[in-house]
């Protein structure tokens, strides 16, 4: 039975690339937002119920979902992101458990999870929590310069998270993410000789 490591932190934190290095080491990587992405293709039952709770607006006329108009409008409404997850979230994990199942021959699985913090207790199979940290200030920057988003978004985006104290404190490893990609790397490979002796 392949031990399954959750891979989590707020927004430009770096999960992705930590998980890509994850991948080029040999080790499964199932990710959420990856499965969420798939699940909004047109016409999806989820993208259905998208266009049933938020209309038209939110896709364009080719029927691809709009994700800067949903985006603005959820980051900016509690409420209208709080519906967006309950159809999204269900749908989202029935796929990554199915995705988890799949690779039970690995040491480990890492679970690739934005939401961690919020969704804990959806989430009983995970055996550890590796947690990307960094300065919001940190995160800013990086949400600014890869989404070409205002401060003002970039910060409702980070807002709109679980806070920094509250993904620590569901960590048991934190992976600090403030120097280089090789350092980063670096940690990463060292994450994974210490795990995989822990699997056997």
């Amino acid at each position: 039975m392949a031990r399954i490591v959750a891979v989590t932190g707020g927004i430009g934190s770096g999960k992705s690339e930590v998980c890509r290095y994850f991948a080029s080491l040999g080790v499964p990587v199932v990710d959420l937002d990856q499965i969420a992405h798939a699940i909004s293709a047109p016409g999806s039952t989820a993208m259905q119920q998208v266009r049933q709770h938020f209309g038209d607006a939110m896709f364009e006329a080719d029927g691809a979902l709009n994700r800067r108009a949903l985006r603005e409008r959820v980051f900016s409404d509690p409420d209208a992101l709080e519906q967006l997850n309950q159809i999204m979230h269900p749908a989202i994990r029935a796929q990554a458990t199915q995705e988890l199942a799949s690779h039970q021959h690995h040491p480990y699985v890492v679970l690739a999870i934005p939401l961690l913090v919020e969704s804990r207790a959806d989430w009983p199979m995970i055996d550890h929590v590796l947690v990307v940290d960094c300065a919001e200030a940190t995160q800013r920057k990086r949400v600014m310069q890869r989404s070409q988003l205002s401060a003002e978004m970039a910060d409702a985006m980070i807002g709109a998270q679980s806070s920094r104290a509250e993904r620590l404190a569901l960590a048991d490893t934190v992976l600090h993410n403030e120097e280089s990609l090789e350092q980063l790397q670096q940690n990463v490979l060292a994450f994974h000789k210490n795990f995989v002796k822990t699997c056997q």
